[in-house]
């Protein structure tokens, strides 16, 4: 049976403790992998490319599409964010999607943000939200 979406909330640490992100249109998490390099040797018999595991994982950026407030406390919060960025790993935001059952948890570290505005004649204002991770989040098993 699928999850609703409906109700799911995305949190950032807003002055010390998460809080919901307002008016969330959408939430993306892509870009999560295993890393691999190429093992393929000249001497090989067959055609397929060898890979093999590194050992590494790349972590997803977390994306959210949403209506945007330029008076919001936690949109300005995004944007601080890009003006003084922080800079010492162990002070990093804490971020975490909230999936609408309330208790299948994604909680991550935030390591940088990226905000797109856009501003078009049938439609609200939005931005376009991502936060680049640090490590891997907590995938919800």
């Amino acid at each position: 049976m699928p999850v609703v979406s409906k109700g799911t909330v995305l949190q950032m640490d807003v002055a010390g403790s998460l809080a919901a992100i307002a008016e969330v249109l959408s939430i993306e998490v892509s870009g999560g992998k295993s890393e691999t390099f190429d093992a393929t040797t000249l001497s090989q018999n067959t055609s397929g490319m060898q890979r093999h595991a590194t050992g590494f994982s790349t972590p997803p950026d977390i994306s959210a599409e949403l209506f945007w407030l330029p008076t919001n406390s936690g949109h300005q919060a995004i944007t601080d964010e890009i003006t003084t960025p922080t800079t010492v790993v162990a002070n990093q935001l804490d971020g975490k999607v909230i999936y609408a059952d309330g208790t299948t948890e994604m909680p991550f570290k935030i390591a940088g943000v990226e905000v797109g505005i856009t501003v078009a004649k049938d439609d609200g204002v939005k931005g376009n939200v991502t936060f680049t991770l640090n490590g891997n989040p907590t995938y919800p098993t």
